[in-house]
């Protein structure tokens, strides 16, 4: 039997791909720090976040109620761990990474960023 699912890439080796499109905008602002990448997020989500937003979305999750959110190392592992990323920790691999500008019809630039490659 053959599963196909939308909005889904997926193969059947010990590959790793991962991709983010965005604008240069954000990504600029995430290059610099001043964001955080939610790289899971859904359809009604922001893809990103200030830091005080993203260490809400920890508060709100009932996993973290008892957490020392003063312990600064605890916060940006717990972040990661959430897939909330900065640009370096999103990065932070032995895989192969991309990045690419490209300019749309409407002039608008969009980067396309990622990395890739096995975990064999």
């Amino acid at each position: 039997m053959r599963v196909i699912r939308r909005s889904a890439f997926e193969t059947n080796s010990s590959s790793t791909h991962s991709i983010t499109m965005c604008s240069k905008e954000d990504f600029d602002k995430w290059q610099a720090g001043d964001l955080y990448l939610n790289e899971y997020h859904k359809k009604d989500e922001k893809q990103f976040l200030t830091r005080e937003e993203a260490i809400n979305r920890l508060r709100d999750n009932k996993y973290y109620s008892d957490f020392d959110f003063d312990d600064e190392d605890a916060v940006n592992e717990a972040l990661r761990e959430e897939s909330l990323h900065t640009h370096e920790s999103y990065f932070d691999n032995d895989y192969e990474e991309f990045e690419q500008m490209f300019t749309t019809k409407n002039g608008d630039v969009v980067v396309a960023c990622g990395y890739y490659g096995s975990d064999s």
